[in-house]
């Protein structure tokens, strides 16, 4: 059962009817409903492994403690594909890096890093209910290298090793600004971004110490950044 928060939802629509105007704000909200008829999704990722990571589902169906909550997407899928190709295009190895997945959900982005050999896998995510089901799909697929913190992305502090950052659009710039900012205070060698819809690419472009790799081939819906020179 949800816990609809509904200062969350007029926040939301408020936010949208200033944005794209009434028409656009009422035909997603049209979409929207029809995928709360729906339910939970099935797809074939968790048939294959026998998880529970599929849906949309927007964050006013929850109760969540931090502020930053009107600045968060909904909850999103990645295709498995998809992050294999980006993290392919890196031509790095994942045995010496560690995956952190902002915003990570449900946590597939942390079980196709898993199965892809990442030296540790990170998921941060401010929603309780998210972070359990995340975790409850990492103990069902026996994933001991990966942890699930759950907290605000804002106030994430980066370990000082080699890693990849990984984002599915997961908030806007508001946010995104102190992430960019503390990403500048990790001592990472090798530090990767892979960013999904990025609609705050220019925060990144504009860091001064990330440089933009481009894409993946055939992706241009992920742009990837780095503060290394690929050998």
């Amino acid at each position: 059962m949800w816990n609809v928060d509904i200062q969350l939802v007029a926040e939301k629509i408020l936010r949208r009817l200033r944005r794209v105007g009434l028409r656009e704000t009422l035909r997603e909200g049209i979409w929207w409903l029809g995928i709360l008829r729906r339910g939970r999704t099935t797809n074939d990722f968790d048939v294959k492994y026998g998880t529970d990571t599929g849906g949309n589902i927007p964050l006013w169906k929850f109760k969540v403690g931090s502020p930053n909550v009107r600045f968060g997407r909904e909850y999103q899928t990645v295709d498995e594909q998809v992050l294999i190709d980006a993290i392919t295009a890196l031509r790095e190895d994942p045995q010496a890096l560690t995956f952190i997945d902002l915003g990570c959900g449900k946590g597939r982005a942390l079980l196709v890093a898993a199965n892809l050999g990442f030296q540790h896998v990170i998921g941060v995510e401010f929603v309780h209910q998210l972070a359990e089901i995340a975790r409850k799909n990492l103990a069902h697929r026996g994933t001991a290298n990966a942890v699930v913190a759950e907290g605000d992305a804002a106030k994430y502090r980066f370990p000082n090793c080699d890693m990849v950052v990984y984002l599915f659009n997961p908030f806007s710039q508001e946010v995104m600004q102190k992430v960019v900012a503390n990403l500048r205070e990790s001592h990472a060698r090798k530090l990767y971004v892979i960013y999904v819809n990025p609609e705050c690419a220019g925060l990144f472009d504009a860091s001064g110490f990330l440089t933009r790799l481009g894409c993946p081939p055939g992706r241009a819906d992920i742009q990837i950044w780095s503060a290394a020179t690929l050998g």
